[in-house]
């Protein structure tokens, strides 16, 4: 009985070890539930800007703001995923990268999408479990770890950044049809996108385009420390009222606030 427990113990030590370094951060115990996509997806109609409104808990979005997914159709055929995340603290603006693989023979709803702007390569398999391609889209990501468990990510995406309020009811919908549970969703901060460029990112373009006079008149290119003198003239210190404390909280540990009451001599 006891080598059963310290067995029990170090499976679920390992499968929270593996949702540290995972995106999918939501475990469970068991196998992926065996949902299904929408049967038909258009590629072309998914196309465009999407902004994330609700999502399950993520290590890479914690602190961050105004996240939105774009698509985008390359002249060779590829389609590149571009996810722009705001750091909630500087208002920097940061992007990860992916191209979208081939469609399957099935044709459904369900996508893979490469990221190589990590240390390590890794794929990330997402199904749409709901979207009328003009306002909302509910994805859905699960895999399983082992014969212990999996682990679960879940997406509401907007065409808008404040979406309607009968929009989040259809996508509301689609969660009570497959039976994805709302507990563990956070809301994303999708009012105060005020955005400043990544510096690393922005620099090389910066430096290769903008000019500046020199005293004797004769253009020079801007360079990498002025740029970085530019960009610090533009942060400003960050302000958080409670909320956005409490939001922070929130999104890090994920789970309900709980009352704890203070001590007293008759508890000793």
């Amino acid at each position: 009985m006891v080598d059963l427990k310290w067995k029990i113990g170090l499976a679920l030590l390992g499968l929270c070890t593996v949702v540290i370094f995972t995106e999918a951060q939501i475990p469970a115990l068991g196998a992926c539930p065996l949902y299904s996509p929408i049967a038909k997806f258009n590629r072309t109609r998914f196309l465009g800007t999407w902004f994330e409104v609700e999502r399950y808990f993520t290590v890479n979005e914690v602190a961050m703001k105004c996240v939105s997914a774009t698509y985008e159709l390359q002249v060779d055929g590829k389609i590149v995923v571009k996810n722009a995340l705001t750091n909630s603290f500087n208002n920097v603006e940061r992007i990860i990268s992916g191209i979208m693989a081939p469609p399957g023979r099935a044709g459904d709803g369900r996508y893979t999408i490469l990221y190589q702007s990590f240390p390590i390569s890794y794929n990330a398999s997402v199904m749409v479990l709901g979207t009328d391609y003009d306002s909302y889209a509910v994805l859905w990501s699960c895999s399983n770890i082992g014969p212990v468990g999996h682990t679960i990510s879940a997406w509401l995406l907007t065409r808008d950044r404040v979406p309607q309020a009968d929009v989040m009811f259809r996508a509301y919908e689609v969660l009570k049809k497959y039976g994805v549970s709302r507990t563990f969703f956070v809301k994303t901060n999708q009012v105060d996108c005020v955005i400043v460029p990544d510096p690393v990112n922005a620099t090389e373009q910066l430096v290769a385009t903008r000019q500046d006079c020199g005293t004797d008149g004769s253009p020079q290119r801007t360079g990498v420390h002025q740029y970085y003198q530019l960009a610090a003239t533009r942060l400003e210190p960050p302000v958080f009222s409670l909320d956005d404390l409490a939001q922070f909280r929130k999104e890090i540990f994920a789970m309900p606030n709980v009352d704890v009451q203070p001590l007293t001599p008759e508890d000793n």
